[in-house]
């Protein structure tokens, strides 16, 4: 899922990081984008220069550090409250007061993640249906 909300926002215009766990993680949602802006190419649905385009906008990391900039984080983590919580709670220390962030959530309370971070009026649900970069719904 992290994967194609990160291509949605790159096909909007938006400078991206995507971030995962570890490098394994990293080059498999890199083939995943790649594939999904391919496969729009071979359709018609996109320029091969948009796809680049896209690509040169989107930094593939493992380092959530690299997050300390971004005005909006949207995870997409497996849907354990625990894991969740765990993240926003780094993520309250890696970026800025101001940043807003985002759960992709589909059946946890987001009333409950927020509780779980130091800016509980800053967190909001966001959930992508699946594809996110074919179903336009959020």
């Amino acid at each position: 899922m992290g994967a194609g909300i990160a291509e949605v926002f790159g096909r909007a215009g938006l400078q991206v990081v995507a971030v995962e766990v570890d490098e394994p993680l990293v080059a498999a949602g890199r083939a995943r984008i790649e594939a999904s802006l391919d496969r729009a190419v071979g359709r018609g649905r996109l320029e091969a220069a948009e796809r680049d385009a896209i690509l040169r906008r989107t930094t593939f990391t493992s380092d959530r550090g690299a997050l300390a900039a971004a005005d909006l984080v949207v995870e997409a983590v497996p849907e354990r409250l625990d894991v969740k919580a765990a993240l926003f709670d780094e993520l309250d220390r890696i970026c800025a007061p101001t940043a807003i962030l985002a759960t992709n959530t589909s059946s946890l309370p987001v009333t409950q993640i927020a509780a779980a971070t130091g800016r509980p009026g800053r967190l909001v649900g966001m959930h992508f249906f699946n594809p996110a970069p074919v179903m336009r719904l959020v």
